[in-house]
C-alpha cells in the first residue's frame, strides 16, 4: 500500500518539486513507512510506501524508459518463467508490474491479480498512463488544466494546484443525496475527476484518452443452471485460493468477522488452510441487535482467536471529524465511523485485515427481496392474456403497474441498485435550487452501469449494487478507514476467479425459493451447510454495524444538535432552511431520517475541510 502524487507540465517550465512535495504530504497517510521522489524534465512524482512486513519497497521504480508508482498489492507473482526469467530475484509487487509492463505494455493489467492504483510515465514518449483495479479499491484522482496534469491518491492533494477550485459542484448534489456517493469518474469538485474502476487513462501533450480494460461478463439470459454440487465445490475451492493469495508469509493477518456469510466463508476457508487468522468484531453499546454473540460463536466453533470491541456515544462523537478527513471524499454512511474504530483495534494485533465485502452483490443479498417479489408478480401476470393484465393493472392502480412492466428493464425503472436515501420529493424539499434536484438521477446513473448488459433481471439489479453500494461505498470506506489506522484491507471474495464464476451464474442460482422460503446468497449458504449450525448460516445479514436509528435523538442528542447548528449555517447556500427543519421534526418518528441527517452532516463536515489552509 502507498500514496502517490505527481505533476506533469507538458508545456512551460518544469513543475515545482516543492509543490509536488506538498501534494505528497497529503497522501503520506497511505504510506508513512517510506518515501521516494522522481523529478526530471516535465515530470515530478512522489510516493509514500507502507511496509507489508519488515521491509519497505521504496518507489518510484525508475528505468531508462519508464517510471512506475504503485498504491496497492499484487497477489499473484506467478508470471510465466519465459517472461520473468529463471534468474529473476524474489518478486516484489513493483518488480512484477515492471516485468508485466515490459511484456504487455498497457495490457499488463489483464495479466495480474491485485488491488492497485498505478501510474506509469514513459520518459521518451512523454506520456502518462493511470490504471485502477477492477473494483476501484485504491483511489486515484486527477485534474487537467491546459498543458498541466496532476494526479494523486487523495482529492485533497490536488487542492494545492492553483487551478483547482474549492467550491462544490452543485450538479452532484442529487447524485450524492440519492446514492450516498458520487460515482467515478465524477467528484464533488468540478475540475477533479477519478479514474473509473477497471479503466486506464493515457495523457500526453496532445490528447487525453480513457478506456475500459475490464468488463464483468454476466450469464446471458437463458444460461442453464449448473448442478448444486458443482457450484458448491467451485465456490469453496475459489474462496480458499483467494484467501491463500492474500495472506503473505511472515505477516500477521486478521479478519473482520461480522457473523455474516461472507466473512464466515473466509473464516472457514482459513481454517481449512490451517492458517492462524485472528478475528475482530465491533458492536455499538446501544445496538438492540448486536453482532458480537453471533460472531463470537462462529469464531469459537471454528477455533479462531477472537477479539471484541464495544463502542459508545462518546467514541462516535470523537471519531466523526477524523472519519470525514480519512474518507477524503464524502461517503454519506455513518458505518465508516465504526469501521475506523474497529480498524484501530485490529491494528493493535495485525498489519493486514481481510473483509467479507462482496458476497451480497455477487451472490444475491436480502436487498433483492422486494425486487424478487415483483419479478414473481410479473411472471404470474404474464400467464394472463394481455387484455387481462391491463384490466388487472387498472383495478389495482399503483400496485398493478408492475404487471405490465418489462422484467429486463424493471431494475432501471424502479431505480434499484445502490443506496436510495433521498427521494425526488425529499430532494425537492431540501435543496435551495430546484435545478439541482435532477428527478431522473437514479435512472441516469444506473442506465450507464446497465448499458450493454445481456443478462437476467437479478444479475442486472446486482450489477447496480456492485458498482454503487459496493464499489463506491463499502470498499472505499473499508480502504480509507483501514489506511487511516495503518492497516491494509483485502477482499478475498473479489478475487478475479470468484467474480468471474459468480457473474457466470444465472440469477436463479443466487436468489431462489427453497421450501417456500426465499434464500439469498445461496452459493455461500450451501458452502457453509454442515460447517456451522443452520441458525448461524440462515440468520439475516447485518454486516458492519452503524449507530442505531434512534441514537441521534437519544444518547447522541448533543452531537446531533451541534452538527445541526453547523448544517444550518450552510455557507455554500445549498439547502432550504425549511426543508432541514421539516426533517428535524420527522426524525423522532421516522428512523430513516437519521440516515439522511448523517449524509448531510458528513457532506457539511467535508465541505468545511475544503476551506482549510493547504
Amino acid at each position: 500500500m502507498g500514496g502517490l502524487a505527481g505533476l506533469i507540465h507538458f508545456t512551460g517550465e518544469a513543475p515545482s518539486v516543492e509543490l509536488v512535495d506538498r501534494m505528497g504530504r497529503d497522501v503520506a497517510a497511505r504510506g508513512p513507512d517510506g518515501h521516494g521522489r522522481f523529478s526530471k524534465g516535465p515530470a515530478a512524482f512522489v510516493h509514500h510506501a507502507r511496509r507489508q512486513s519488515e521491509g519497505v519497497e521504496v518507489q518510484p521504480v525508475v528505468t531508462e524508459d519508464v517510471v512506475i508508482l504503485l498504491d496497492g498489492w499484487i497477489y499473484d507473482h506467478s508470471l510465466p518463467e519465459h517472461i520473468v526469467g529463471p534468474a529473476a530475484p524474489s518478486p516484489t509487487d513493483s518488480h512484477t508490474l515492471l516485468t508485466a509492463w515490459n511484456r504487455w505494455g498497457k495490457r499488463f493489467v489483464e495479466h495480474v491479480e491485485g488491488d492497485f492504483a498505478v501510474a506509469v510515465w514513459q520518459c521518451r514518449e512523454r506520456k502518462l498512463h493511470l490504471f485502477r483495479d477492477r473494483f476501484g479499491i485504491r483511489p486515484l484522482f486527477w485534474t487537467r488544466h491546459h498543458g498541466q496534469f496532476g494526479f494523486a491518491s487523495t482529492l485533497k492533494a490536488l487542492l494545492h494546484l492553483p487551478w483547482v477550485e474549492r467550491e462544490p459542484d452543485r450538479n452532484r448534489l442529487a447524485e450524492y443525496l440519492s446514492f450516498q456517493v458520487v460515482h467515478a469518474p465524477r467528484t464533488f469538485i468540478r475540475s477533479v475527476r477519478q479514474v473509473e474502476p477497471g479503466h486506464w487513462l493515457s495523457v500526453d501533450d496532445k490528447s487525453l484518452v480513457t478506456r475500459r480494460w475490464w468488463t464483468i461478463r454476466y450469464a446471458p439470459k437463458g444460461t442453464a443452471r449448473p448442478s448444486d454440487a458443482e457450484i458448491i465445490d467451485r465456490v469453496q475451492e475459489s474462496v480458499q485460493r483467494a484467501v491463500r493469495r492474500r495472506i503473505p508469509k511472515d505477516t500477521e493477518v486478521g479478519l473482520y468477522l461480522s457473523g455474516g456469510l461472507g466473512s464466515t466463508a473466509i473464516a472457514a476457508a482459513s481454517r481449512r488452510l490451517h492458517l492462524h487468522v485472528p478475528t475482530f468484531t465491533l458492536s455499538f453499546a446501544d445496538d438492540p441487535y448486536p453482532e458480537l454473540p453471533f460472531a463470537g460463536r462462529v469464531a469459537r466453533l471454528l477455533g479462531l482467536e477472537h477479539h471484541e470491541l464495544t463502542v459508545g456515544s462518546a467514541d462516535v462523537a470523537a471519531a466523526f471529524e477524523p472519519t470525514v478527513r480519512a474518507l477524503g471524499h464524502p461517503i454519506g454512511n455513518p458505518t465508516a465511523i465504526l469501521q475506523g474504530l474497529l480498524a484501530h483495534k485490529a491494528r493493535e494485533r495485525v498489519r493486514i485485515v481481510l473483509s467479507g465485502d462482496g458476497g451480497p452483490e455477487l451472490f444475491g443479498g436480502r436487498m433483492l427481496d422486494r425486487f424478487q417479489q415483483q419479478l414473481r408478480s410479473i411472471k404470474a401476470a404474464r400467464m394472463l392474456p394481455r387484455s387481462g393484465r391491463k384490466l388487472l393493472g387498472k383495478l389495482l392502480g399503483k400496485r398493478g403497474e408492475a404487471f405490465n412492466a418489462d422484467p429486463d428493464r424493471l431494475a432501471l425503472e424502479l431505480g434499484i441498485g445502490g443506496a436510495n436515501l433521498f427521494s425526488e420529493a425529499d430532494r425537492r424539499a431540501l435543496l435551495a435550487d430546484s435545478s439541482w434536484v435532477r428527478p431522473s438521477v437514479r435512472q441516469d446513473v444506473l442506465g450507464l452501469f446497465q448499458a450493454n448488459l445481456d443478462t437476467d433481471p437479478v444479475n442486472t439489479a446486482l450489477h447496480g449494487y456492485l458498482r454503487s453500494w459496493l464499489g463506491e461505498g463499502a470498499l472505499a470506506r473499508a480502504d480509507r478507514m483501514a489506511t487511516a489506522a495503518g492497516l491494509d484491507a483485502r477482499f478475498p471474495l473479489l478475487d478475479q476467479e470468484i467474480v468471474t464464476y459468480a457473474a457466470a451464474l444465472p440469477g436463479s442460482v443466487k436468489v431462489r425459493r427453497v421450501g417456500g422460503s426465499l434464500h439469498t446468497r445461496w452459493p455461500l449458504r450451501a458452502m457453509l451447510d454442515g460447517v456451522l449450525p443452520a441458525p448461524l448460516v440462515n440468520r439475516p445479514r447485518r454486516g458492519m454495524p452503524s449507530p442505531p436509528d434512534g441514537w441521534l435523538v437519544n444518547s447522541g442528542r448533543l452531537f446531533f444538535e451541534a452538527r445541526l447548528d453547523q448544517l444550518r449555517e450552510d455557507p455554500h447556500g445549498l439547502f432550504n432552511p425549511d426543508g432541514i427543519e421539516a426533517m428535524r421534526r420527522r426524525l423522532p418518528s421516522q428512523p430513516a431520517v437519521a440516515l439522511q441527517f448523517w449524509a448531510l452532516f458528513i457532506l457539511d463536515a467535508w465541505l468545511r475541510t475544503l476551506q482549510e489552509s493547504p
